[in-house]
Parts: structure tokens; sequence; C-alpha cells
């Protein structure tokens, strides 16, 4: 089990490497469909493993979708179900696309463990699940690191579902460096005392690090740290442009599953040009 765990570890990380944002998986739920911000069949590798044997080698692939495969669920009696999984092949007459689904003979055989009457029930599965519809409000480039209008956290045990809460999130209008136009709008917002810092005389940009952030709901920083890693770690400036940014307001923030966060302040890199 233990080789197992090492295995799938080793298969994450070299997957995260390339990172992109991830396919997701589609799931019916009361009739609605919403998509599936996860692969519940990765967390067993050895059932991902014999999953993907079973597909046709000559599937379509891509970085979005490493395995070249979509499954599709539903919630049903209170049971995470797999009902298909959904593949493309390319017709070389056609030069296009088309859509196919594993065989349902051949779905029950890998999944046959799991099955309960005509139905596979993710009784391998104990997580949370998390489903999403509407606007996208966040991206990030990795992974299933995005955020919709409309998510539902469903938390599951051994294929049933134990918990279920819903989320409208939106984002509330403030600054964020995105808006910037140029160096001297930063430089003019956030106005360094660089005379302070004679060590600084040869220096023609600084890079901050925004290694830790909170906001409030009214567009507040009520906690920021900040590092100077280029030139050297300056613990006086950094201190100083931590000060500018929490006095500024408003900060924009993102209302994300019941919490006010400063997505695009947190982890940011603000390059400080000190030409005129």
């Amino acid at each position: 089990m233990k080789r197992l765990i090492f295995i799938f570890t080793l298969l994450f990380v070299y997957m995260a490497t390339y990172a992109t944002g991830w396919d997701a998986d589609i799931i019916y739920i009361d009739g609605a469909e919403w998509m599936l911000l996860g692969k519940p069949i990765y967390s067993d590798f050895v059932l991902r493993k014999d999953m993907i044997a079973a597909l046709p080698p000559q599937r379509s692939t891509s970085t979005a979708n490493w395995d070249g495969y979509t499954a599709y669920w539903s919630i049903q009696h209170e049971k995470l179900c797999l009902d298909s999984i959904e593949y493309n092949l390319y017709d070389s007459e056609t030069k296009k696309y088309r859509s196919e689904c594993l065989p349902q003979d051949v779905l029950i055989r890998v999944f046959e463990k799991y099955t309960d009457g005509k139905r596979i029930v993710a009784s391998w599965f104990s997580d949370d699940i998390r489903v999403a519809s509407g606007k996208q409000i966040y991206y990030e480039h990795t992974l299933y690191e995005r955020n919709y209008e409309n998510e539902r956290i469903i938390g599951i045990e051994r294929g049933k579902v134990c918990s279920m809460k819903d989320y409208h999130n939106y984002i509330l209008e403030g600054f964020s460096f995105s808006q910037l136009k140029n160096n001297a709008d930063l430089r003019e917002m956030f106005p360094l005392h660089i005379e302070q810092y004679p060590e600084l005389v040869d220096v023609k940009q600084i890079a901050f690090y925004i290694k830790r952030a909170r906001v409030d709901a009214q567009g507040n920083l009520v906690e920021c740290k900040v590092k100077v890693y280029r030139p050297d770690d300056n613990p006086r400036l950094a201190a100083e442009m931590a000060e500018m940014l929490m006095a500024y307001h408003p900060w924009q923030v993102y209302y994300i599953n019941g919490e006010y966060l400063a997505l695009g302040i947190q982890g940011c890199i603000i390059r400080y040009d000190l030409d005129e």
C-alpha cells in the first residue's frame, strides 16, 4: 500500500509540473448538470490504472485531460454513482473528432467490485467533492484552481453523501495589481521613501513578494506580510511597502465558499522600477 501511495504521489507531482487548467468531470444532481472539479477515480491508483487500460489507446489527450476521458456522475438515493466514461476519437475520413463511451459491459467489468445492482457506486471514495455552475469568477492556470458563481461542497463517505453545502460566490470591486497600466502608476500609488535606503543607490528595480494577505468584507487589507527578494532581503523596506499596502482602500475582494479572500494580492510579485 505504501508503494502505491508513493507511486501515486510521483504521478501527481509529475502532472502538476506540467500544470494547466484541467477539464472537469460532469455530474447530475436532481436533473441539473454541474461541473465536478476533481477526479474521484484518481483516489484509487489501481482502479484508475485498470480503467485507463480499458480505454482505446488512440483516444485524444491533452494537457487539460492527460488520461483522455470525461467521467459522468450522478447523485442517486444519496450515493455518488458513476454513469459512464466518455472519450474522443479522431476520424481520419471526416477529419473530425467524435465522442464515444466505454461500453457498458467493459465499464461494469472494470468497476465490478463497486456495482450495486445496475449502478456503480463510488464506495472507494471518501472525501469532499466540489461541483460548480454559472459564470467563472476566478481562474489560476493549474489543476482545478478556479471558482464559479455557484458552488456546492458535497461530503462523501465511502460513496455515500453525508453533507452538502451551497455557496454563491462573487467579487467585491476594488483595486488589483492587474489594473495598473505602468510602473509609474505603481510608484504614484505607493511612493517609497527610497532616499532612506542608501544601499539602493545603484538599484534599478525592487522585487517584492506578498507572502501573506487577508482582506475583510469592506476591502480592507487586514494583514500583509511582504518580503524583498531582489536585490536582497531588506526587512525595513519590506515593512514600509506592507504599511502602504495596508493603508490603501478598497482592494478587490473575492467571496469564495464562505470566505473573503485576497486572491489578487496573496502570492503576488510586485516589480517596482526606480527609474524615472
